[in-house]
């Protein structure tokens, strides 16, 4: 755990700095004390540790009062000499803290719609998409696929020569991780000593989760309730490590939080407007470090030979690439789900017929609905926002590269996004 400088005077800062810096301890103390009410809240914390060990459980009503006093003590910050670095500082404070607002509401019983909920704690709305309107994609791999009858049964058929023995699934993972590490850190310079661990787990409702550590550490947990397929583990390795949350992190600690001392990067709220950037960030991140040829290329010469895999790796990467097509699925459902307006089984099913999911697979993320609700429109839609920001005009790799890193150091909310 970083010990965050205690010690700020050290730093010049000026008035406007020091008032933000006074608001922004405070939100980092708030955001601790929601998340003793909800143990999933507070997805990172890398802040002095002694404000976690003082805080102490308190009623939400009384956070509410807190929330609603930290927005306007920000609301009346007169910023002096234009410097526009404190602007979006400031905004960045004040869109955090309406969606601690807003959980904070949630907890206390309020209830919403999908899309208010969306507004409120990721600044965004996604677009939705109906279920039907994901035929033609599903067409497309019809015609892809050998044999015939019923598509999500031979969807599944054909992709099993794609999963990677369980007892391999160590070292592929591993070597995928090393291959994102290795091109990331061409365009971005990594701390010396940072890395990270992996862990197996299991009955979780996510397929991987990244824990930042602090100190630019992070364990990363692969679930091993479905079968991991080739192209999981460097969507996963890129996701989940480089460039992906371990990178974003690292990345603010540094930047941030003991360059900057801005203090309120040193934690992060699960819910709320940075898990936009942070959710698409970590998708768009395969597109960036690997073209399609050159990810086909490593997973036959090297991923596949570890796995002790054959197949036909062109082929079935343009089904995934159909398949893709199926992401914004996810909303669709859903919000359906979480409106009322079908039950779980009926959001299970319609994730088995519209996007091509194994029975226990729909059940699984059908609980990942329940208990993440609107989160997910941070990836598909989220991805769809950083590869519009990053790829705009003529754009070349370097480029490309420039503007995903200046993002992730810069963090921007959802509707900051605008080309």
């Amino acid at each position: 755990m970083v010990v965050m400088a205690e010690k700020e005077g050290i730093v010049n800062r000026t008035p406007d700095n020091q008032q933000l810096d006074d608001i922004a301890k405070d939100y980092v103390k708030l955001v601790l004390a929601v998340g003793l009410h909800d143990a999933s809240y507070v997805d990172a914390y890398y802040g002095p540790e002694s404000w976690r060990e003082k805080c102490q459980l308190q009623p939400l009503r009384s956070l509410k009062r807190d929330v609603a006093a930290l927005l306007g003590r920000l609301g009346a910050l007169k910023l002096t000499g234009g410097d526009r670095r404190l602007l979006e500082r400031q905004e960045f404070l004040g869109k955090q803290l309406a969606s601690v607002e807003y959980y904070i509401n949630h907890l206390l019983g309020s209830e919403s719609c999908f899309a208010t909920e969306s507004t409120g704690l990721y600044d965004t709305q996604a677009e939705i998409f109906s279920p039907e309107s994901f035929q033609p994609a599903l067409d497309d791999i019809d015609c892809l696929l050998p044999g015939s009858g019923e598509l999500t049964g031979r969807f599944d058929a054909y992709r099993a020569q794609f999963i990677v023995p369980e007892h391999q699934i160590p070292k592929v993972f591993s070597a995928a991780v090393e291959k994102s590490r290795e091109l990331t850190s061409t365009y971005i310079d990594l701390p010396e000593n940072e890395s990270f661990r992996i862990e197996f787990v299991n009955d979780k409702v996510w397929s991987a989760y990244n824990w930042y550590q602090g100190d630019y550490q992070s364990l990363i947990q692969l679930n091993q309730d479905q079968p991991l397929y080739l192209e999981r583990c460097m969507q996963l390795a890129s996701h989940e490590g480089y460039p992906g949350h371990h990178l974003f992190n690292l990345l603010q600690e540094r930047e941030l939080v003991r360059e900057a001392q801005w203090f309120e990067y040193a934690i992060y709220p699960l819910y709320s407007p940075i898990s936009f950037l942070s959710e698409g960030s970590a998708n768009y991140g395969l597109s960036l470090i690997m073209s399609d040829c050159e990810l086909i290329e490593f997973e036959h010469e090297h991923l596949m030979p570890l796995a002790g895999m054959t197949g036909d790796i062109e082929h079935y990467h343009k089904v995934l690439r159909c398949y893709k097509q199926l992401a914004h699925l996810d909303n669709s459902v859903c919000q359906q789900l979480i409106d009322g307006k079908v039950s779980p089984n009926e959001a299970e099913s319609l994730l088995v017929r519209f996007g091509l999911y194994s029975e226990s697979r729909a059940k699984q993320r059908v609980k990942f609905y329940q208990a993440n609700r609107a989160y997910v429109i941070n990836y598909n839609h989220g991805e769809d926002s950083v590869a519009r920001w990053v790829e705009r005009g003529e754009a070349d790799k370097n480029e490309r590269w420039k503007r995903f890193e200046s993002l992730l150091k810069r963090p921007l909310m959802a509707s900051q996004f605008v080309s």
